[in-house]
């Protein structure tokens, strides 16, 4: 099996890790945090990572619907290591339009085979004093649509080179 195809799926498993709300700074390392929702994602825990998902996303995305919806396109290939390798300060969007401070902490992951690395960005923000991550926009307008974000009909926006 080609590892291209295991990367895809983590890569569009992770795009889950994105942004959330302003509140009290945590005293938590936000690369620690960010680890653990990918190390969760990546392991398809999908019911312990939506308690740690924003509030705002949670509403739009409930336990059930998220679960249900994120199962159907499990990562295939978990990665051997991942780390932190850095953290900037951010501004990004919630779904429902709000901008808001972020920690936009990059996570390098290693997966089985030579060359087979990739770093995603998971944006973090503070909610009630916690680090709490956030659906990309065109995941929460799907989800807000009644669409699952893993259906072949939906697709992220393409990213550009």
């Amino acid at each position: 099996m080609s590892v291209r195809l295991p990367l895809l799926a983590v890569a569009g498993a992770l795009l889950l890790a994105g942004c959330g709300s302003g509140s009290a700074a945590p005293k938590d390392d936000p690369g620690v945090f960010a680890v653990g929702v990918v190390r969760l994602i990546t392991g398809n825990s999908y019911t312990r990572a939506w308690q740690d998902l924003h509030s705002v996303d949670q509403k739009v995305a409930p336990l059930d619907e998220y679960v249900s919806c994120e199962s159907r396109s499990p990562v295939l290939a978990a990665p051997t290591s991942m780390k932190a390798v850095g953290t900037s300060d951010e501004s990004v969007g919630l779904g429902d339009g709000k901008f808001l401070k972020s920690k936009a902490v990059r996570v390098r992951m290693v997966f089985p085979g030579a060359g087979n690395v990739l770093t995603h960005t998971v944006h973090l923000v503070a909610e009630h004093g916690h680090w709490k991550w956030i659906l990309p926009s065109w995941r929460f307008r799907d989800y807000r649509a009644d669409k699952c974000p893993t259906d072949a009909a939906s697709a992220p926006p393409p990213t550009q080179a």
